[in-house]
């Protein structure tokens, strides 16, 4: 296979906070499946962005971001896989931009979208700044001021609600490309085998190899130590020195990523919300739910609980 043949297949395509993460990590398990080891490159939403994001440490995550086409490339330049493919949980936000650049750089791939509840989404994604130490306001305040934070360009994951409409984004990438798959976190999380027999079905794999879900990846909540939690952070410099001993003690990076989410998990406990501020939510999400639920052809009146 040429260098230059050796582009994604599939696209995880988002939405951000709704699994894209697991859902990359279990699919990296399967022996037909290659999925490029940076999570999110986000190379296809950089094409059509504005730069630079101005929330705070945006400029640490906008550091991240693959916006050459070259080095984009060279994530998949190893892959001599059937289903080859990435996961960047802004694809699908940015849909007006990046379906025209997906077409021009990879033509027709196959898409997959995980939704979970808009309304839990919203607040994960909250919880998930404030767990990074980049939110400093109540749900709240940062629900009334989502407007000027999108007008002043911070990144997605600040757009709480914006980012929990579903209908417009998928329609679009239905109407766009020949092969869209829609799932659900909550189908994920209760029936993970058949979720994912599904997903391999889609991607022409063998669907009933075994992975392992029992690992959780990217997890939002209130961290009980922000010491610990900072430590844990990418590019941390402590975290960085003692990698070395780390690897030592845990020598499969296996390992080493179980006993990193049992410790980060451990430290971290979940939010709950205003019940007022729930019922807003699911009266704010509830056209665009019974949109995308008739558009999928999936029940989600249990999102209007």
């Amino acid at each position: 296979m040429s260098r230059e043949s050796v582009l994604p297949n599939f696209l995880i395509v988002g939405m951000a906070k709704c699994g894209t993460s697991s859902l990359s990590k279990y699919l990296q398990q399967h022996p037909e499946v290659f999925i490029s080891e940076q999570k999110e490159p986000r190379f296809l939403s950089s094409q059509v962005m504005s730069f630079p994001m101005n929330g705070p440490k945006d400029d640490q995550v906008e550091s991240w971001y693959v916006k050459d086409f070259d080095k984009y490339k060279e994530l998949f330049e190893n892959a001599n896989h059937k289903a080859i493919g990435e996961a960047s949980a802004d694809t699908l936000y940015f849909y007006k931009g990046t379906i025209p650049v997906i077409k021009q750089y990879l033509g027709n791939p196959k898409i997959i979208i995980i939704i979970r509840n808009p309304v839990k989404r919203a607040m994960s994604a909250y919880t998930h700044l404030l767990r990074d130490n980049r939110e400093f306001l109540s749900f709240e305040e940062a629900l009334m001021r989502e407007h000027e934070r999108v007008r002043d360009n911070f990144e997605l994951i600040y757009h709480y609600k914006e980012a929990s409409r579903y209908y417009e984004p998928i329609k679009a990438f239905m109407e766009a490309f020949d092969q869209v798959k829609v799932i659900l976190n909550e189908d994920l999380q209760r029936n993970p085998d058949q979720t994912l027999g599904e997903v391999f079905d889609f991607l022409g794999v063998e669907n009933q190899y075994a992975i392992d879900t029992t690992l959780k990846h990217n997890k939002s909540g209130l961290p009980k130590n922000r010491i610990l939690q900072e430590f844990f952070q990418e590019g941390n410099l402590v975290r960085k020195a003692v990698r070395p001993l780390a690897r030592t003690f845990f020598p499969t990076k296996e390992k080493r990523i179980r006993v990193f989410n049992w410790i980060t998990g451990k430290n971290l406990k979940e939010m709950t919300m205003e019940p007022e501020t729930k019922a807003l939510l699911i009266n704010e999400f509830k056209e665009d739910i019974q949109k995308t639920s008739a558009l999928i052809n999936k029940d989600l009146s249990f999102y209007l609980k």
